[in-house]
């Protein structure tokens, strides 16, 4: 068995992957994470605010350099140097607070694990007995230009225990495969163990 957090790429069925808290009569039906399109525009406008920053801070030594005719090359190299360890850092954080967060469903629960830091995270789960329904949504300039959206259930226990994956690919069919789900949990729970897990591709290439 597998970490889910070791892993880049979910394929279903996901038996070959386990995540922590995992009961053992608890299968996973669906495993993501948010887009790769959000992890670009994450990285890339870091990238702009630093380059940006680094321009007028070299501007600005280059601008105290002839005002009081001092030599500030030293200045400006040890800036980009500051500037590239801080780029570097930087992406790399956010790099892996994205693959560190992962949302998943299992027969029993939808639960996501939300990393703040790339070393500390939080856990929020919403059992299948307390979700109410389902919705999808777009919302936004990024997820309509990246034809992205929003799943969201709703919980019995009101809004603050409503559970929402965002910025993923077929949202829509996440939630009415969520309705199914439920219909079964909630009506035949022996084929449970049966339902087909979600397949995040185009309808015709789901098998």
């Amino acid at each position: 068995m597998k970490s889910v957090f070791s892993e880049m790429e979910f394929l279903a069925p996901y038996k070959d992957l386990t995540f922590p808290g995992q009961a053992e009569d608890e299968n996973i039906l669906y495993v993501t994470r948010e887009s790769p399109y959000i992890l670009f525009v994450k990285l890339t406008s870091f990238m702009a605010i630093i380059g940006a920053i680094l321009v007028v801070g070299v501007l600005l030594l280059n601008s105290i350099g002839e005002t009081f005719e001092i030599a500030i090359g030293f200045l400006v190299l040890l800036l980009l140097i500051l500037g590239g360890v801080i780029m570097f850092g930087g992406l790399w954080w956010v790099w892996q607070v994205y693959r560190k967060t992962l949302f998943i469903i299992t027969t029993r629960r939808l639960t996501k694990f939300i990393h703040t830091t790339p070393w500390t995270r939080y856990q929020m789960s919403l059992t299948l007995d307390k979700v109410v329904d389902s919705a999808a949504y777009s919302k936004g300039y990024i997820q309509a230009f990246f034809n992205l959206g929003t799943f969201v259930a709703r919980s019995s226990a009101g809004n603050i225990k409503n559970f929402k994956i965002e910025n993923i690919h077929f949202a829509e069919d996440l939630h009415n495969w969520m309705n199914k789900l439920l219909f079964v949990f909630g009506n035949e729970l022996t084929k449970l163990d049966e339902f087909r897990p979600f397949v995040a591709k185009p309808m015709g290439k789901r098998d």
